[in-house]
């Protein structure tokens, strides 16, 4: 089977038409992924083709195509990439959904796997306790103590420096009261799903989950 990296943006993208077309395992018709790719037929036949050359789909003319095991992971890695793209786009950017699903569309086929899992980490998400896609479909290195994280995905009891903070200004300048600005170090004390008590120099200050996630702190 060809690597995520070897595909082309057209192969992915007919990867996950076909996905998004399949229901219930039946076959998908070579006319409905020409009108939902607006490509002619002819050309959807021939990527197909090659689609099947390298074992990611099944293809028999007449009777339409379905993804194998491995056709199905790439589709599976794709829409992982599409979602946690997303969610950056509009958690942290603030974008809005219609376009940053445009813009992860567009991205999701150049993202490299140090990059995903970067984004992995930073939203949150722990490869250790989600699905088998985290853990073995996007074969992502084991990185236990990243360089930069989210607060909310620090430990209790460690040490690290804010490097960036994702807020207005308003609540920046809150925040920078409290001793929680890009360049001060801080202890974080205590964590639980909803609070996060954090030592500064300034003293303890206690945040909720949705101000955490915006703060990055550097491993000391």
């Amino acid at each position: 089977m060809a690597s995520m990296d070897a595909l082309s943006e057209s192969a992915e993208m007919m990867v996950k038409n076909i996905n998004e077309l399949a229901s219930n395992g039946e076959r998908v018709r070579t006319s409905d992924l020409s009108t939902k790719t607006e490509l002619k037929p002819a050309t959807v036949t021939e990527m197909i083709q090659r689609l099947g050359d390298i074992g990611l789909v099944d293809y028999e003319p007449y009777h339409g195509v379905h993804l194998t095991k491995q056709g199905q992971h790439v589709a599976d890695v794709i829409e992982h990439r599409f979602n946690i793209l997303q969610r950056f786009l509009v958690e942290i950017l603030d974008v809005n959904k219609t376009e940053a699903a445009e813009v992860a569309c567009r991205m999701e086929h150049v993202l490299t796997r140090d990059v995903e899992h970067k984004l992995t980490t930073f939203l949150g998400v722990d490869p250790k306790k989600e699905s088998e896609l985290f853990c073995h479909k996007i074969s992502i290195d084991d990185e236990t103590d990243p360089n930069y994280l989210p607060l909310t995905n620090f430990q209790e009891g460690k040490e690290g420096k804010i490097r960036i903070v994702f807020l207005n200004d308003e609540l920046n300048e809150i925040l920078s009261e409290k001793g929680l600005t890009p360049g001060d170090n801080i202890l974080l004390k205590k964590a639980t799903d909803e609070r996060f008590d954090i030592e500064t120099k300034k003293g303890i200050v206690s945040i909720d989950k949705q101000m955490a996630s915006k703060i990055i702190i550097q491993n000391q």
